[in-house]
C-alpha cells in the first residue's frame, strides 16, 4: 500500500481557502464583539493597527470606522483578496505571520481566533510594535465548554464508503502534551492508497501564555474579557478572553 500524507489545514491553497469560508470563522455576531472589544480594551485614538491572519477583515470595518489605520496579513490570497474588496480603506498584503520582520511599525498587533504556541510569533509581534505598543490575541478560557461541540469528542470511528474504500478517524485529547489531535486515514483497496490527513489544536495555559511573552520582553500581560473585565477564575460563561502584552516605553 502507498502511503499519501495531505495536511488537513492547508491555507493558501484555493479550494482549501474556499470551503473553509464555509465553516472555519467565527459568527458574524461574535467577530462584531471582538473587534468592538479590542477597541474597549485599548482605548486611544488613531491607532496604527496589524492584524495577522486577518481572513475576511471582518474585524477591519469596526476599527477603520473609528478612524484607525488597519494593515491586514494572511497566508491566503483568497482570504485577501475578499477582505479587500469588502475594506478598501484597508492595506493587505499575503503573508506567514511567522514571516513578519517589520520594527517598531505599529501601535498594536491584534491574532483574532488563532491560537500562539511558542515564541517565535511574539517575538515577532513585540519587534513590530512601537514602544508603548499592545499584542492583543485570543485565549481561550479552560473551563468553558469547548465551541466546536462534536468534533472535540473522544472518539475513534471506522466506515465503509461502499467502492471498497474505508476511513479510519481519531479524534481525542493527549493529556501528555496538552494537545486535541484530529487523524483520518482513508485506505482505498482499490488502487491501494492510503491518505493520511492529521492536524491538532494546542491550547496553552494562561500561566505558561504570560511566561512566554514576558520571556520575549514584553513588560506587563494581563488578561481581559471583551468589556475590559478582568479574568475571574472558574468563570465558564467567557468563551475567550483577551490576552494583552504591553510593550513598555522604556525599552531601550
Amino acid at each position: 500500500m502507498k502511503k499519501i500524507y495531505i495536511p488537513m489545514i492547508r491555507f493558501g491553497e484555493k479550494e482549501f481557502d474556499e470551503g473553509y469560508i464555509g465553516w472555519g470563522f467565527q459568527s458574524i455576531e461574535e467577530q462584531m464583539r471582538d473587534a468592538e472589544g479590542v477597541l474597549h480594551i485599548v482605548g486611544r485614538k488613531h491607532l496604527d493597527i496589524l492584524d495577522l491572519a486577518c481572513g475576511l477583515g471582518t474585524y477591519h470595518k469596526v476599527w477603520l470606522d473609528a478612524g484607525h489605520t488597519v494593515t491586514g496579513t494572511d497566508l491566503s490570497d483568497t482570504f485577501i483578496m475578499m477582505a479587500s474588496v469588502t475594506n478598501p480603506g484597508a492595506s493587505y498584503r499575503v503573508e506567514n505571520y511567522d514571516d513578519l520582520d517589520e520594527v517598531e511599525k505599529y501601535d498594536l498587533v491584534t491574532l483574532i481566533d488563532s491560537p500562539v504556541v511558542d515564541e517565535h510569533l511574539p517575538g515577532n509581534a513585540f519587534k513590530a510594535l512601537k514602544n508603548g505598543g499592545h499584542f492583543i490575541f485570543q485565549a481561550q478560557n479552560p473551563h468553558y465548554p469547548h465551541p466546536r461541540g462534536p468534533l472535540l469528542v473522544n472518539r475513534r470511528e471506522w466506515a465503509e464508503n461502499g467502492d471498497r474504500s474505508f476511513l479510519l478517524s481519531r479524534h481525542e485529547y493527549n493529556e501528555e502534551i496538552d494537545r486535541w489531535e484530529y487523524e483520518e486515514w482513508n485506505v482505498n483497496l482499490e488502487t491501494r492508497e492510503v491518505i493520511v490527513q492529521h492536524n491538532f489544536e494546542r491550547h496553552l495555559s494562561f500561566s505558561r501564555l504570560a511566561d512566554i511573552m514576558l520571556a520575549v520582553g514584553f513588560s506587563t500581560v494581563g488578561f481581559l474579557d471583551h468589556k475590559g473585565r478582568p479574568r475571574e477564575e472558574n468563570d465558564i460563561e467567557t468563551k475567550n478572553y483577551f490576552c494583552i502584552a504591553y510593550k513598555s516605553e522604556l525599552q531601550p
